[in-house]
């Protein structure tokens, strides 16, 4: 035993002297247990030398990289030193290669304490607005503890924010390998989609979301915007009925049903375009009348339909001028004039910079007869747009 002591003793010298001057020579490769026991010491409570273990676990993983133990020792090392990414690599690599079940308790403590701190961390960045340290952290928790899907959950949300929508799904998916059926993430992960221009894999994601949670307004209404681009207008009006019936208030909801009608208008539109001759005029024979009477039938009913639905947007929100410009529009096409001047003036008023509304109202002006109002109100129109 006597003899044991001062073998530990001459080899904790000779560790430290090397330290000491920085050894440059080539380092001797000691046996495994000897590297094993310096470090055992250096981390015991009365020493706390955890730089110096740090130092001869580094060298001694070098020499045995396939150790478990070494790397067990060398993430309690960076444990006790807070450094904690550092940690959860170490610990990672003494998992893979079987550390002894006796140890397994040790590391899930120390991972679960340092997680749970740089997590803390990284929220606390977050709601300072400063995601360049708030995605740090999280990064540092997918390592520290690559089981808890919340790290790579937020990790991906920081980089979605700051627009790195690859890096975002990475993590995501990486985190929905860990929690599949979590709806925050698969929120996210549809929306980094989205943001990435993978719109119909981002919809598929979406409707996951609703089977699970049927009243998400939010992503029933992001599902009407998809079909809406997809020119699905079915399944947009389906969904846009569904959000309603989930909450009738929903401005959003009114506001994209009624741009939907106005996208299938836009359709008849053109097809009744196609039906007139060089002129201008509809052609006459017996198959384009009948066509031309059923496509106007058609207009007339979307027209109804977007009037009334844009109009409770309108109700909901009276400061939403985009939904009173589709409104108005949709008045023009009816000749109701007055309704329609009634919300252009509305427009003007609160946004003396719209352009379009201003050139609209010159025009509805014109159609009432008010010619001296439509001429100040076009060369205001006129004006708006050099400006711009």
């Amino acid at each position: 035993m006597k003899f044991t002591k001062v073998f530990l003793v001459a080899v904790l010298v000779c560790f430290l002297f090397q330290l000491a001057l920085g050894q440059k020579t080539k380092k001797r490769k000691l046996y495994p247990g000897t590297y094993k026991t310096t470090a055992k010491i250096f981390l015991k409570d009365e020493y706390r030398m955890y730089d110096s273990a740090i130092v001869i676990l580094n060298e001694a993983v070098s020499f045995y990289p396939d150790d478990a133990d070494l790397h067990f020792l060398l993430g309690t090392a960076y444990y006790h030193k807070n450094r904690a990414k550092e940690m959860g690599e170490h610990f990672a690599l003494a998992e893979s290669l079987k550390i002894k079940s006796k140890f397994l308790e040790e590391i899930q403590e120390m991972r679960q304490e340092k997680w749970l701190e740089v997590f803390n961390q990284g929220a606390k960045a977050f709601n300072e607005q400063n995601l360049d340290s708030a995605l740090e952290k999280f990064t540092a928790c997918t390592i520290i503890n690559p089981r808890d899907y919340r790290g790579f959950m937020n990790a991906g949300y920081a980089h979605s924010l700051k627009g790195e929508n690859a890096e975002a799904i990475s993590y995501l998916e990486k985190g929905l390998e860990l929690a599949p059926d979590t709806l925050d993430i698969l929120r996210i992960y549809a929306a980094a989609l989205y943001n990435a221009g993978n719109i119909e894999k981002a919809l598929e994601v979406y409707l996951k979301v609703v089977d699970k949670d049927p009243k998400d307004v939010n992503t029933l209404n992001n599902i009407v915007s998809i079909y809406g681009i997809l020119k699905d207008f079915e399944n947009a009006l389906q969904f846009s009925q569904k959000l309603i019936d989930v909450d009738s208030t929903f401005e959003d909801a009114y506001f994209n049903m009624g741009t939907i009608y106005l996208q299938q208008i836009q359709d008849v539109n053109f097809v009744l375009d196609s039906l007139k001759d060089t002129t201008g005029a509809y052609l006459v024979d017996e198959k384009c009348k009948a066509k031309i009477e059923e496509l106007e039938k058609k207009r007339g009913g979307l027209l109804n339909k977007a009037e009334s639905t844009l109009g409770k947007a309108v109700k909901l929100d009276s400061l939403d001028l985009e939904a009173r410009m589709f409104l108005a529009k949709i008045y023009m096409e009816q000749e109701k004039l007055d309704e329609a001047l009634g919300d252009l003036e509305f427009i003007v008023q609160n946004d003396s910079t719209n352009c379009e509304a201003l050139t609209h109202l010159a025009g509805v002006y014109a159609k009432k007869g008010m010619g001296d109002e439509a001429k100040e109100t076009w060369q205001k129109a006129q004006d708006c747009v050099e400006e711009k």
